[in-house]
């Protein structure tokens, strides 16, 4: 599939289409507008109890998603190091206060190389709610489900994973994330 598509959804193929090639599709975002472009999407749409699945972030800086070999498949974010984040947006916690966090981690980083993986709610700049320290796993595919106290949290938040190292050097991926109480 290829060429141009004049007027977005109405135009169609152009001459730089050549049939009978198939497509291959990487990775698939959905995104949802909330129309005019100036008002936030609604908010509570990802369910702080269930996983999120860390490459369905909304934004992010130094982030590379790449094919996981963890249980299940997909995608995870790795290559993460030093002031690297993701953003998670409407993130509903309910009326009963999350107390945990848990993360599901892989580091093959060197000895010596080690870092944070922080909880932030609504801003970057914000305290984190909580942090857990990540040193090597055994290998960049070898998975821990790693819990860590928060503070208590209720209601709906936008919720960033900061990664913090002293070292410049990648120290862990994420595969997904949730929270409990």
């Amino acid at each position: 599939m290829g060429g141009g598509f004049p007027a977005a959804f109405g135009g169609g193929p152009d001459s730089g289409t050549e049939p009978g090639h198939p497509m291959v599709v990487d990775y698939v975002q959905v995104l949802r507008s909330s129309g005019d472009g100036t008002t936030p999407p609604p908010t509570g749409d990802r369910d702080a109890y269930s996983p999120v699945q860390a490459e369905s972030y909304d934004s992010q800086s130094g982030v590379v998603t790449e094919s996981t070999t963890d249980t299940g498949g997909g995608q995870d974010i790795g290559a993460l190091a030093n002031g690297d984040w993701a953003l998670y947006k409407g993130v509903d916690f309910g009326s009963t206060a999350a107390k945990q966090f848990y993360a599901r981690v892989a580091s093959g980083a060197a000895g010596g190389v080690s870092g944070l993986v922080e909880v932030r709610l609504d801003s970057r700049g914000n305290a984190p709610v909580g942090s857990f320290t990540v040193a090597n796993t055994g290998g960049r595919r070898s998975w821990r489900t790693v819990p860590a106290n928060i503070g208590a949290v209720t209601g709906t938040h936008d919720v960033y994973l900061t990664f913090t190292s002293g070292q410049p050097a990648d120290f862990v991926n994420v595969n997904w994330f949730d929270f409990g109480h």
